[in-house]
């Protein structure tokens, strides 16, 4: 029994790695002068979440939808309450606490919040 041989095969396709990329200091508004320029984003304005005041909610309850989950927070001495997207509520129990960065944009806060921290392990545990 023969085993034909191809040695006429194309190469194999390799993927590159995922690099972080390079910024040039043209593209930030760095002059060849200056030591430090401000990220992008802050040049035009932009607001980013790292500036976002972070306040206590505390869970009030669940809601039907297995994706929100309800809760209230005090600010400037009265309660609020608001809906927080958490993708899976199983593990929220009513009376649990966790931070979350409040949206600076008033139509923001009319809307789910998103929450994007880890999601508890246990049932209640926090």
């Amino acid at each position: 029994m023969e085993v034909e041989i191809r040695t006429d095969l194309p190469a194999k396709t390799k993927r590159e790695k995922k690099r972080a990329t390079v910024v040039r200091s043209h593209e930030v508004g760095l002059r060849p002068g200056d030591a430090v320029a401000e990220p992008l984003k802050a040049q035009r304005g932009e607001q980013t979440s790292a500036n976002a005041p972070l306040i206590w909610l505390e869970v009030l309850r669940i809601p039907p939808n297995p994706r929100l989950v309800i809760c209230r927070y005090t600010a400037l001495g009265e309660e609020r309450r608001c809906t927080v997207w958490v993708g899976r509520n199983s593990k929220f129990v009513p009376r649990m606490k966790f931070w979350l960065a409040e949206p600076s944009d008033p139509v923001a806060r009319a809307r789910p919040w998103a929450y994007a921290g880890p999601l508890p392990r246990r049932r209640g545990r926090w």
